[in-house]
């Protein structure tokens, strides 16, 4: 299942998206100084505000973008944890003890990597193969039926 896939199916269950503009995507690029990886700008462009149900209780939307960048290093410096690669972007927080990350290196696509407090993690974990993949699971995780 593609993005514009799990667009359709959100809609579909009633969920409206809500999204961002090209000029708070591009804005957000150059306060991070980043280029995001296409599948990502789909994201925002398509429900970057804003998606009903899908991911409710998570920080992962354009507000929120903002303050997970400080609370994921406040939790890399709470637990010992090595600082994140190059050009990673924290793009998903949830309860302010867990986060996930991609790295902004062109791929279109990219791998989802992700840290939880409380489990003795030491170091960061590859969670998903793409942003994708990341996105479809969260539907289950949003009690979405798909």
């Amino acid at each position: 299942m593609n993005l514009k896939q799990i667009c359709d199916l959100l809609v579909r269950t009633g969920n409206v998206l809500i999204p961002c503009t090209e000029v708070e995507v591009t804005d957000l690029e150059k306060k991070f100084d980043v280029i995001f990886p296409a599948v990502y700008k789909v994201f925002l462009l398509s429900m970057g505000r804003g998606a009903g149900e899908y991911m409710l209780g998570s920080s992962c939307f354009y507000k929120d973008l903002f303050n997970i960048q400080e609370g994921a290093q406040e939790l890399m410096v709470e637990n010992h944890l090595p600082e994140l690669p190059e050009k990673a972007f924290v793009f998903w927080m949830h309860q302010g003890y867990m986060f996930a990350y991609f790295i902004a290196d062109g791929t279109p696509d990219p791998k989802v990597y992700f840290y939880t407090e409380g489990k003795n993690m030491k170091h960061y974990i590859l969670d998903y193969e793409t942003l994708t993949e990341f996105f479809y699971g969260q539907l289950e995780e949003s009690g979405i039926q798909h």
